[in-house]
């Protein structure tokens, strides 16, 4: 049996077991929990780095209720949330400034997104201000690619403390050369989510590449049911 098969035998034992209790220990709350149970069930690498989970696949839970975060990748250049956040923030209970914005090619709040010749920008007109954030063509392909080249996603539904497996699709080669087209057309979304540290910095949540799941064979060009 190759490695792929191996792989696929377990993603289809994992979906035949149910439900399944999420466990109470530290790592396993939060949306992320689900996640990492299968990676275990799957024996595969998790976390967000810049490689596939499972030798040359990733894998990604996804309840289809939110858009599925395909990478995170910040912009450049340096200091450029501090901008956004302090220009752009809104003031919570707890006297921090936040921003959370999901821009899909253009925001009800103003904000778009640019394609220009090597680079994509998210701009607003309302300031002139601001250290715009960027990412070269070649940093986003790059991400994609090396990380997504193929791609398995497993939905499922969860109803804490449990999480059940339902299905599972895997997708290949995909049309990297339009990726940042599908960023300005707005069917990949750039997800920002950075708030103050009450005067001790920045917390950054990280910059994500977001997509609806019905949007994935989008940015694909093979698609096949594994269970």
């Amino acid at each position: 049996m190759s490695a792929d098969e191996e792989l696929f035998a377990r993603i289809r034992a994992a979906i035949s077991r149910g439900w399944i209790n999420v466990p109470e220990e530290y790592g396993y709350g939060g949306t992320g929990g689900p996640g990492r149970i299968l990676e275990e069930l799957l024996d595969a690498e998790g976390g967000n780095l810049d490689t596939p989970d499972a030798g040359k696949w990733e894998i990604k839970f996804h309840t289809k209720s939110a858009l599925l975060t395909l990478f995170h990748k910040e912009a450049a250049p340096p200091g450029h949330m501090h901008h956004l956040v302090r220009l752009f923030g809104i003031d919570d209970s707890k006297g921090r400034k936040s921003f959370r914005h999901t821009i899909k090619g253009r925001s009800s709040a103003g904000f778009y997104v640019v394609n220009e010749a090597n680079r994509i920008t998210v701009r607003n007109d309302a300031r002139s201000d601001v250290v715009w954030p960027y990412w070269t063509h070649d940093t986003l392909l790059n991400a994609f690619v090396s990380k997504l080249r193929r791609v398995i996603v497993v939905t499922g539904k969860r109803k804490k403390p449990r999480v059940r497996y339902e299905a599972a699709w895997a997708y290949e080669e995909p049309l990297s050369t339009q990726f940042a087209d599908a960023i300005e057309r707005g069917l990949v979304a750039i997800d920002f989510d950075a708030r103050t540290n009450n005067g001790r910095g920045l917390r950054n949540h990280g910059t994500k590449f977001r997509i609806a799941y019905d949007d994935l064979p989008r940015i694909y060009t093979k698609r096949r049911k594994l269970a």
